[in-house]
């Protein structure tokens, strides 16, 4: 492409972003929902781009309708949305790995690294540990609500169940929950932004 068919292209994208700005602040609400779906195809495709047969959305679909307990009945129910139903699998996914191992008791990266000592391998994937490390700061946060955010999550009982177990009214108990899946990503994104490769290979040459 010569030099003037380069400048003419990008004169082009600037006038169209120039254009999706305006639209997007003639219409707020309708820029949030295109954003929400751009994210959505883009996690979808992630996660299922790399299948030969079927579209992301349609093995989404199928994992999705296979899934059972507490959580997917929130779910299927409407209550929550797909996010906070993977952040549950993700909670669940890494408090069962954490209880098999060791209570958790600090957010430290060489803690996390260390209790990896076991079995055939010593190395951790990096996102494992981080999952750990934000976990451990999540559960802090959530202090005492811990306690019941994790009764629906690991031991699947129904939200009506949990709140009557810590006498309180079942909408408190919903607040709670949601919020608490809400908190998930941001400490997740909390993990990923703090710890590196680096951070990692420096732990382990740490404790080795």
């Amino acid at each position: 492409m010569s030099a003037a068919a380069t400048e003419r292209a990008k004169a082009r994208a600037a006038r169209a972003e120039l254009s999706r700005k305006a639209w997007a602040a003639r219409h707020p609400e309708k820029a949030r929902a295109e954003r929400a779906i751009r994210k959505r195809l883009v996690i979808l495709d992630d996660r299922w781009g790399h299948k030969a047969n079927g579209t992301p959305a349609t093995h989404e679909a199928a994992e999705i309708a296979a899934r059972d307990g507490a959580m997917a009945r929130l779910y299927a129910s409407g209550a929550i949305d797909e996010e906070q139903l993977d952040a549950s699998e993700q909670i669940r996914a890494v408090h069962e790995r954490i209880a098999a191992d060791v209570v958790v008791k600090t957010a430290s990266l060489e803690t996390r690294v260390d209790t990896f000592r076991h079995g055939d391998g010593f190395f951790e994937a990096l996102g494992a540990v981080r999952r750990e490390v934000a976990y451990g700061q999540w559960r802090a946060y959530l202090g005492n609500d811990a306690a019941l955010v994790l009764a629906v999550i690991v031991e699947d009982l129904g939200i009506t169940l949990a709140a009557r177990r810590h006498r309180m009214h079942v909408r408190r108990a919903r607040r709670i929950l949601f919020h608490a899946l809400d908190c998930w990503w941001i400490y997740s994104a909390h993990a990923r932004r703090d710890i590196s490769e680096a951070d990692l290979a420096a732990a382990q040459a740490g404790i080795l």
